[in-house]
């Protein structure tokens, strides 16, 4: 029988000392080896690397632990990036200081990984969802079905694509981080970078199981997000639009340079789509710095050079006359 591959289970943290102990002790649980542990807190000002730290003092397990604390908080793309350049595995699995994952899941990942009848470069999972105090939430099983995994339809524009698996969920080859680089610090959520690589190289798999308690309360990502359309003051409801293009610029960025990179896939309106797509989102970039007269002339640019009437309409909308 082959020797199994490394590999390196993360978790990731930050402000979570209310979470983290279930979290730890979940990656702790882990049946799969050989497995490396690997522990990154972002800067995180409450106890939650102090916890970390006296629970892996403690560990007598199996497992190889290593432990990193960022000098600064680094958002959620320049943690991910820190804790993979020192990782050793050969296959990556995600995992944040707020969830647990069940004792199978690594193994169940891998196994899947490994399958040579279908390979792929991506696995993901269902989820069960859970409160702050990890009792199930309302989270309907066909949500859960329905945004696990998709892929884009290519008979559709590039600016209609839609390609992601739930972060919290997944694990992937090693070489999507090796062949395709770093994750641009404006990314918020490395679930739709990750698994468009995966699709432009082997594919994805989706486990029809649930191999993960996702915890959604008040500090987590998927609230914040369903939140942004309820702040109140026109300011913060900006900066946050602004973090959005970002996000959004930054991943079709990489989409552009993983199609480029790849090798495999050749269309020349699906390159020309996603550089017209990135000049725009630019544009409108550039506008949440500058002032009424300079987000009206991107908006003018838009329509006159990339016909970009949504975000001409867009910025005129938000920039120039204030509404959000």
């Amino acid at each position: 029988m082959s020797e199994q591959p490394l590999a390196s289970f993360f978790v990731f943290s930050y402000n979570q000392e209310q979470f983290i102990r279930d979290a730890i002790k979940s990656a702790f649980e882990q049946t799969y080896e050989p497995l490396e542990i690997v522990f990154s807190d972002d800067c995180s000002p409450d106890r939650t690397f102090e916890i970390i730290k006296k629970e892996t003092a403690s560990y007598r397990g199996p497992h190889k632990i290593i432990l990193n604390r960022n000098e600064k908080n680094m958002g959620l793309a320049g943690n991910v990036n820190r804790a993979f350049e020192i990782a050793h595995g050969q296959f990556f699995v995600m995992a944040a200081g707020d969830d647990i994952s069940v004792p199978i899941r690594t193994a169940e990942l891998v196994r899947r990984w490994q399958d040579k009848t279908t390979p792929v470069d991506l696995v993901s999972s269902f989820f069960q969802d859970m409160d702050v105090n990890g009792k199930p939430t309302v989270l309907t099983e066909n949500l859960v079905k329905e945004n696990a995994v998709y892929l884009p339809d290519v008979k559709l524009p590039v600016h209609k694509w839609r390609c992601g698996a739930t972060g919290a969920c997944a694990g992937f080859s090693r070489k999507l981080y090796d062949k395709y680089g770093p994750l641009d610090i404006r990314v918020i959520a490395e679930d739709a970078i990750f698994p468009f690589r995966a699709w432009v190289e082997s594919g994805i798999a989706l486990i029809e199981k649930p191999l993960v308690k996702h915890r959604t309360h008040d500090g987590s990502l998927y609230v914040i997000h369903r939140n942004i359309n309820i702040i109140k003051q026109a300011e913060s409801r900006r900066l946050v639009r602004r973090q959005g293009t970002g996000n959004t610029l930054a991943r079709v960025n990489d989409w552009l340079r993983t199609w480029q990179i790849s090798g495999k896939v050749k269309d020349n309106r699906v390159e020309a789509e996603l550089k017209q797509w990135i000049r725009l989102l630019e544009l409108e970039w550039q506008a949440y710095d500058s002032g009424r007269l300079g987000a009206l002339k991107a908006a003018i640019l838009s329509l006159v050079h990339h016909r970009g009437v949504r975000v001409a309409i867009r910025l005129i909308y938000r920039q120039v006359l204030g509404r959000y």
